[in-house]
């Protein structure tokens, strides 16, 4: 690429409309993620209806959460050729039936299909392609774009699982299921219509570019090592989600007091994602990554010695601010390593991962409190598995400041 078709890419980078597809972006990942946060407060009430372990009921989440990573290896790819628009809506469109079907169901195996799947593909065909998008607009402030795109997940985190914490009393979790429906339909859909991508996006070159596919990515070592990194990191990410609120009954709290965690963890995301993800623009992206990743390793050790709600809160508020801030800056970091030509494809591939995570951590986190009464030993491998993701993290630094 020519000097002046760079400096033509900066000056067309970073624009009015692009922020447009932040704001968007920011509201989709507010409804979606927030409602499927939601599922922490709606917990012991599944538990209880269909007298499930802890370790069936936390299956549920974990066929959606698996899915809505794992599809991004197909929805990525998809939103490179096709409009990213239509894949977003048909993903509102099957996360609003998912949970229709899962209000009505009257079996774990009709809530396994209807949540788990319904919700699972809905996520899945919006998720990816929506970010993709993002880093199609920004250069110079990818870092920043990408991390108030994806705080949206901490501002709805904040709120739905709040919400329906309070309003299960008087609608039980049929009902919430049915309202978040609703939202869906009355908030997610209108902001679907401002997600396009950027025209005649030149990226920066690089040899990726072109060649997307699986196979070309795994052999990049810096790709299996970003990889890795977020099998390790994402491992302990749904466990507080999935277990938070039934941990704090276990401590003697009410479920108001479950979902106010998770609310505060929703804080946390907000400020680790508007924040902290935008100092990756200044100190480096991949570095602060780490030091993030280290972070949310050092916060499991506050759950693990919690024994009342202030060192819940704590753990709550650190948790979400250094996690927050890692999945702020995952898509500009991938983008800085691969381009942006192929993002959607790039961000697929590498949020299988994130499924692998999502289908092992929470449901493991159960069947063992099932067979040891505790929550301990899911606790300190979380905060492990972090640790190490920081190291390998470090590496992926070295990695690239030699490969640049």
């Amino acid at each position: 690429m020519s000097e002046l078709a760079v400096l033509r890419e900066y000056e067309e980078a970073d624009t009015r409309e692009g922020w447009k597809v932040v704001a968007a972006t920011h509201v989709l990942t507010a409804v979606t993620f927030g409602a499927a946060y939601s599922f922490s407060a709606t917990f012991p009430g599944l538990a209880a209806e269909f007298s499930a372990s802890r370790g069936e009921t936390a299956l549920v989440f974990s066929i959606s959460a698996f899915l809505f990573y794992s599809l991004g290896a197909i929805a990525g790819p998809l939103a490179d050729r096709r409009s990213p628009r239509s894949l977003v809506v048909l993903g509102l469109a099957a996360m609003i039936l998912g949970y229709i079907g899962a209000s009505r169901a009257g079996s774990l195996l009709s809530l396994y299909i209807w949540y788990g799947f319904g919700v699972g593909f809905g996520i899945g065909l919006s998720y990816v392609p929506a970010l993709g998008v993002v880093q199609s607009w920004f250069i110079r402030k990818r870092s920043q774009a990408s991390g108030i795109a994806t705080a949206g997940l901490g501002l709805g985190t904040l709120i739905l699982p709040f919400a329906v914490g309070q309003a299960l009393p008087s609608i039980g979790w049929r009902g919430c299921f049915v309202a978040l429906a609703c939202v869906f339909a009355g908030l997610a859909l209108p902001a679907a219509m401002f997600i396009r991508k950027r025209r005649d996006n030149t990226s920066r070159p690089s040899v990726r570019d072109g060649h997307a596919d699986a196979l070309t990515l795994w052999r990049d070592s810096r790709f299996c090592l970003f990889y890795i990194v977020l099998i390790l990191s994402s491992f302990c990410t749904f466990i507080p989600y999935v277990h938070i609120v039934a941990a704090a009954q276990d401590m003697g709290l009410s479920i108001q007091d479950g979902t106010a965690l998770v609310g505060l963890i929703g804080v946390g995301n907000v400020i680790g994602r508007f924040f902290l993800a935008g100092l990756g623009d200044r100190l480096g992206r991949r570095r602060l990554l780490a030091s993030l990743t280290f972070a949310v390793a050092g916060s499991f050790a506050l759950w693990a010695s919690a024994t009342g709600m202030i060192q819940l809160a704590l753990f709550a508020l650190t948790f979400g601010m250094s996690y927050g801030g890692c999945v702020g800056l995952y898509p500009a970091v991938a983008a800085d390593l691969f381009g942006t030509r192929r993002i959607g494809a790039v961000l697929g591939y590498l949020y299988t991962a994130v499924g692998i995570a999502a289908l092992i951590g929470p449901t493991a986190a159960g069947f063992i409190f099932d067979r040891t009464g505790s929550y301990f030993g899911p606790i300190v491998a979380s905060g492990v598995a972090a640790f190490i993701a920081g190291f390998i993290a470090l590496r992926l630094e070295r990695k690239s400041a030699i490969a640049l």
